[in-house]
Parts: C-alpha cells; structure tokens; sequence
C-alpha cells in the first residue's frame, strides 16, 4: 500500500512539474556615461538575467513566479521578485511589485542609460513606489491596477487606462500612508501614429505643494529611432528642469547602439553605448 501511494505521489509530480515552464530572458549593456559634475566620461556595464516560471492548474487557473538579477557596473542584486495567480478576473501578485501607478503610467527612457530626464518629470511617482500586493486586470479597453504596501509605508495606488486606437489615456491616485497625510493625482496621455510617438505625464500634489510634468516624442525611420525629452518639477516654488535627446539605431538580432545628451538639474550629462536583449 505505502509503495502504490509513494509511485501514485510520483508520476503526479511529473505530471506537473511537466506542465509547468521556466524560462529566461536578459539584457545587458556596455557603454560609457558623462556628468558634467565630475568633468569625466566613466565605464560602464550591466547584465540582467530575468526568469519567469508559469504553470496551471488542472481547473486553468494559471500561477507563476518571477525575478531579476543584476550585475554590474553599480552592483549586484535581485529585483522583482514576485508570485502571482490570474484567470479571467485578472492577476494578484505579491512580493516586490512597486506600486501601481509606476507600473502603469511612467515614462520611458532616451539614450544608453536613460539621462535621468524621465526620473524628473516622475518625481511624484517615484516617492510613492511601494507596494507588495497588486491587482491587475484588463477588460476589453480598459485596464486597472491597484497596489498596497502592506508590510511598510501602507501606501495605496490606483491607476486606470483607456486605449483608443492609436490614443491612450491613464489616471493615477497615490495615497501616500505612513509617509504623510498627503495623495497625488497623476494624468497621463499618449499617441502612436505612423512614426510618431508623444507621451506627457502630469502629477500633483496639493498637501506639500509639489507638481511634475513631462513630454517625450519620438519619431521612428527605419532601423533609427529619435527621442526628445522635457520635463519639470516644482516643490513649493522652486523648480528644477531636464531635457535631452536621445537616439537609438536597430543593429538586429536584438542590439541596438543608444546614444544621448541633455541636461537635468543644470547638470550636463551624455552616454552611448551598445544594449543587447535576448
């Protein structure tokens, strides 16, 4: 009887463990940045390993796992790392899932390394980064997300998006727990049309007086892709800019060369440099 059940006990592990994928992915880079600051260009380098695993139960619901880890020039370390279940009511995630508005409404990058000029215009969305469970679904449209920080800061965030054809618009609300009584409305809009592309991301935050803002155009030809970045922050009266453009040419295979220029906070900065997916 105990070596029937220990054989049955077996091939159910097989079974699933047969049923159920690992898979990896990664980036890595190797290029050279500037800062006007330190008058110098520096070496720099990542690689990022990304491994998703996913499996489903004999009733389909679906769950899975997920990290990165990263060296590099700055360090080592393992990001994301989460688990989650969905089905068609959408997925729950929990472990380190960042907040819900990050993750739904940011900015993206210019150049090699990125210039920082993204991180102005999210200065509001960054503070508020926090979360260890997130819900996400997707219905028709529409998408939602909602994020808590159940261990820590206690912030909530909400963000919920709207797509058009080729227009898209999202709204976000950061309340901020612990960290203050204070929440921050974020907006965004966005259009892809033939070889343009324009993002503009607005937050504020009337308790501490606090607005950011900023736009990002893109224009694709061929394998030579142009971006264009500006954006702003004000605390209480005093502000501070960046702006920078960055340009990124295919070289197939899942290189591209990046290379950019701008200025954030009257800082010069500059990088290039090669960034390889696979």
């Amino acid at each position: 009887m105990k070596k029937i059940l220990f054989a049955s006990t077996a091939l159910i592990a097989s079974a699933g463990f047969a049923a159920a994928e690992i898979s990896f992915s990664g980036e890595a880079g190797a290029g050279f940045v500037y800062n006007d600051a330190t008058s110098d260009w520096t070496l720099d380098h990542y690689v990022t390993l990304s491994v998703a695993m996913t499996g489903e139960t004999d009733g389909g619901l679906g769950f899975g796992a997920n990290f990165d880890i990263t060296t590099g020039t700055t360090g080592g370390a393992v990001d994301g790392s989460s688990a989650y279940i969905e089905g068609g009511f959408g997925k729950f995630s929990v472990g380190n899932v960042g907040s819900a508005v990050d993750e739904t409404l940011g900015l993206s990058d210019i150049g090699y390394s990125g210039l920082g000029t993204d991180n102005v215009a999210e200065a509001l969305v960054d503070a508020a980064d926090s979360g260890n469970l997130m819900y996400q679904g997707t219905f028709g449209d529409f998408g939602v997300a909602i994020s808590h920080d159940l261990d820590g800061t206690e912030i909530t965030s909400v963000a919920a998006t709207y797509s058009m054809g080729d227009f898209s618009v999202g709204l976000g609300y950061d309340d901020w727990g612990l960290i203050d009584t204070s929440s921050t409305i974020h907006v965004k809009a966005g259009a892809n049309v033939a070889d343009f592309s324009l993002n503009a991301l607005y937050s504020r935050n009337d308790d501490n007086d606090i607005t950011a803002y900023g736009i990002t155009a893109g224009y694709t030809m061929g394998a030579v892709a142009v971006t264009a970045a500006y954006s702003e922050v004000d605390v209480m009266g005093v502000s501070a800019d960046a702006y920078g453009l960055g340009v990124a040419y295919d070289l197939g295979g899942g290189a591209s060369f990046n290379a950019g220029v701008g200025e954030v906070g009257g800082v010069t900065v500059a990088d290039l440099g090669i960034i390889m997916l696979f």
